[in-house]
């Protein structure tokens, strides 16, 4: 394992190949140890800023790219407006959203432009009217899939049927093993949106995203910042410049988003 002058774990994609098999389900271990060195830890930074760095001069599919109605607005003066954020940053990106409220509400307040109301399982490659011939380097699920009641099928309908749309896909979900969530629960509470179905890891989103037909690429966590003592980042710096692979270990606080990127392989 290598790691960056701040003891981070540097993920490659070749570390996914020797779990695969346990992704696909061909390999069965009831007490799997899922390393979480396979997963990168960015820091500093927030979803917005991540994604929005990530997507950057890219073309964009946003499916579920509205929000709840009633925080629009104070997100959009936050700066927290992922879709805002987005249109700022990428080459262009389409918005799809069910959520007709919301949409009209972009489209009438904030002109925002590209959206469409659309429900993805309703539409195929010969029905859907978003994209207008336009191929997106990237779809984007943020916050979405725990929203769901039937990721699975979900996923696999954004693989099989509409796969030829997009080059990679990028999911986003609450990480149920954040530093946050593990303090609420030593305090006997359960912080959640109230409109969530599920709680995802790191591993579990992976192996669902793959179970749909996707290939995992990458997982990150973010959201949370990491800091390491200077005495440890010069050490960490000498051990670099001397060639040698010893580095101390930042402290372990996993973040509030898990981020993966998969391929379609429809």
């Amino acid at each position: 394992m290598k790691y960056d002058l701040n003891g981070a774990p540097l993920m490659q994609e070749s570390h996914f190949d020797g779990i695969r098999p346990f992704l696909t389900g061909e390999t069965l271990d009831t007490n799997f140890s899922f390393p979480i060195t396979h997963v990168d830890v960015k820091t500093p930074t927030d979803r917005v800023t991540f994604l929005g760095s990530l997507l950057e001069n890219k073309t964009v599919l946003h499916i579920g790219c509205a929000d709840h109605l009633d925080v629009i607005d104070a997100k959009i003066a936050a700066g927290k407006h992922l879709h805002s954020a987005l249109i700022k940053k990428s080459k262009y990106v389409t918005g799809i959203d069910l959520n007709v409220e919301a949409i009209e509400h972009l489209q009438g307040k904030y002109d925002v432009p590209d959206l469409h109301i659309c429900n993805i399982l309703e539409v195929d490659s010969e029905t859907e009217n978003f994209s207008e011939g336009r191929d997106y380097d990237f779809a984007l699920l943020a916050e979405v899939v725990e929203h769901l009641d039937n990721p699975g099928q979900f996923l696999t309908h954004l693989n099989d049927t509409l796969g030829h749309l997009y080059d990679r896909i990028i999911i986003t979900v609450p990480n149920a093993f954040s530093s946050v969530a593990r303090r609420a629960w030593k305090n006997g509470i359960e912080n959640v949106n109230s409109d969530h179905r599920f709680w995802f890891s790191p591993y579990t989103i992976a192996r669902l995203t793959t179970a749909a037909g996707f290939k995992v690429e990458k997982v990150h966590m973010i959201g949370e910042e990491q800091r390491m003592d200077i005495l440890s980042r010069i050490y960490n710096k000498f051990m670099a410049i001397v060639g040698s692979q010893n580095r101390r270990r930042m402290p372990s606080r996993h973040g509030i988003s898990v981020v993966l990127i998969a391929t379609p392989q429809s």
